[in-house]
């Protein structure tokens, strides 16, 4: 376990088994998170990114113990979390909390916003007075920019930006160490999007937060991530600074999803030309042999099908490729 680190993960797995049909059914296997490998440190944000069906969500719901692990270690502050029964592991949830995707799918209809922000005390600080549980709802309220005013409200009479602030109150609420968010940005609009964004910068200052921020495109990471992971099919290809990556991507597939980000400027992004590669995202149930990038990747050879490159590391940075060397300008 890394000193510094305050979250490790190590060769975490999640495989699901899939039944077959039919007479003779063939049994297959499922790897959505394959031999996961990274570590966050106290106050960090690492940005998460990949396509969709790379992984993401099945790893966030993995490390926070909402679905089985298959194989693999996940530390928190040197705290094994894989091994833990529910009753051991229930006060260390304090410490980690999750923001959803949807932000309205995310909230109960039934209940009224401050029902909703107290649900987390209730279950996990049960002895709390109810004046106090009360205080620390309207508080949370404030954080994210909502009025106390607004705690017998329902969640359909906000907007969607509104309802996403909402959810980050319920997270905030236990007062976590680690805010787990799953592309909480990508349901809303640009200009809503931005303000959440800086919302979640500002409250990380305020909080010393340490964030795992997941999103499908390189664009939004990077104005929030120190760091970021780039996932492929269950398995990491590249891990580095923002800077780094942005300026100079190892990875041929970090190259493909930097080439699909927009370009605002529409002189610029007529001359705009993708790098060459096969869009066919192969089967989570047939992975390719070797490399899982290879059957899209310009840059593939016979070493690629043959053998899984490892995660090395090259010029300060993490990189899963054999043509890495060559990409840093190392021989």
């Amino acid at each position: 376990m890394s000193a510094t680190a305050l979250l490790e993960v190590r060769d975490l797995a999640v495989h699901f088994p899939v039944r077959g049909r039919g007479w003779l059914p063939v049994h297959r296997t499922l790897r959505a998170v394959d031999e996961v490998s990274f570590a966050v440190r106290p106050g960090e944000v690492l940005g998460v990114v990949g396509e969709s069906g790379c992984g993401k969500s099945t790893l966030l719901r993995a490390i926070l113990r909402l679905i089985p692990v298959t194989a693999g270690s996940v530390r928190l502050s040197g705290v094994e979390l894989t091994t833990l029964e529910k009753a051991a592991l229930r006060p260390l949830r304090r410490r980690m909390q999750i923001v959803f995707q949807d932000p309205l799918a995310s909230l109960d209809p039934r209940m009224t916003v401050g029902e909703i922000i107290a649900e987390p005390l209730t279950a996990l600080l049960p002895g709390l007075a109810r004046a106090e549980r009360r205080q620390r709802v309207e508080r949370a309220l404030q954080q994210v920019g909502l009025l106390p005013a607004q705690i017998n409200r329902y969640p359909h009479e906000f907007s969607g930006g509104q309802a996403q602030r909402i959810g980050i109150a319920r997270a905030l609420v236990v007062e976590p160490q680690l805010l787990i968010c799953d592309e909480p940005v990508s349901a809303l609009d640009v200009s809503i999007k931005s303000q959440i964004i800086n919302l979640l910068l500002d409250l990380r200052a305020e909080q010393n937060l340490t964030y795992i921020f997941v999103a499908h495109d390189l664009a939004t990471v990077r104005h929030i991530a120190d760091r970021v992971m780039v996932l492929y099919l269950g398995r990491v290809m590249e891990i580095t600074d923002r800077d780094a990556l942005y300026a100079h991507p190892l990875h041929p597939y970090t190259r493909l999803l930097l080439a699909a980000v927009p370009i605002p400027d529409p002189v610029r992004a007529r001359t705009h030309r993708a790098p060459p590669g096969r869009d066919e995202l192969p089967s989570p149930l047939a992975l390719p042999s070797g490399c899982v990038f290879r059957t899209r990747c310009p840059l593939a050879t016979a070493r690629c099908a043959a053998e899984r490159p490892a995660l090395r590391v090259i010029d300060g940075r993490a990189v899963a490729c054999h043509h890495a060397d060559a990409a840093a300008g190392q021989p």
